[in-house]
């Protein structure tokens, strides 16, 4: 991959190269951008744009990758194998979880990674929904990359297919949707507001000692369900190990 140095000299020479030169430059510039963005995922999100339906002004915007709390969000999210997030509305939090779903099954092959929420509409919502009209948010991060980075992922109600053999598929909420599954990447959206927690989380703390990952993302739901006892890492009110 070129180096900092390395590609100011290559734009350094688009000033005064000819127009086959100034082609082989940007393509050896993109060449090994798609390459970085297989290994680094904030370069990658530098790429990617987000979708806000409170602003008609602009709708779509590129991802605040600038942001500090969402680099370290990132961090955790890549080298933590369970993660825990208490999050408050429009902070990106799911955008940022959606995301790094996203380039984990297009990056990583053979990936089966599966987003729960307590309703499937919710789930399918935050992967895929059917072509033609309002999409589900993993299906907007593909289609909104540069047509460079696009790739020929296979796009049905509540599933992302990827040519190097990962999915992203929604589940409804319940432990018997995820019992018995092969998971790589396991998300419980708004768990705290999911009905079987304990359920579903006895479930999956078998496929974590397999290697799988696991994500909780809610919005605070009181202190009595597993969610907190995940947050606070142990039931809240209850000593201090």
């Amino acid at each position: 991959m070129f180096d900092r140095a390395q590609i100011e000299k290559l734009n350094a020479k688009l000033a005064t190269a000819t127009e086959a030169e100034a082609g082989a430059i940007i393509g050896a510039l993109r060449d090994d951008a798609v390459g970085r963005c297989a290994t680094d995922g904030l370069f990658w999100l530098s790429f990617v744009r987000t979708r806000d339906e409170a602003d008609p002004s602009q709708s779509v915007k590129p991802f605040p990758v600038h942001l500090d709390y969402l680099k370290e969000l990132w961090r955790v999210l890549s080298t933590e194998q369970q993660v825990v997030i208490a999050k408050s509305r429009q902070m990106l939090v799911s955008w940022i979880v959606v995301a790094f779903c996203v380039w984990t099954a297009r990056y990583t092959p053979n990936q089966a990674i599966y987003w729960q929420s307590q309703q499937y509409d919710d789930a399918a919502g935050m992967i895929s929904l059917p072509t033609g009209g309002y999409t589900g948010r993993g299906q907007f991060l593909e289609e909104q990359l540069p047509s460079w980075l696009k790739t020929s992922a296979k796009f049905s109600e509540g599933r992302i297919q990827y040519p190097n053999g990962s999915m992203i598929q929604a589940l409804a909420g319940g432990a018997d949707k995820i019992r018995g599954k092969v998971v790589s990447i396991y998300v419980g959206d708004e768990f705290a507001r999911q009905e079987d927690q304990s359920g579903v989380y006895t479930a999956v703390s078998p496929l974590m000692q397999k290697g799988a990952r696991a994500i909780f993302v809610s919005t605070p739901n009181g202190a009595s369900n597993q969610f907190a006892i995940l947050y606070h890492g142990r039931p809240v009110g209850g000593p201090i190990a």
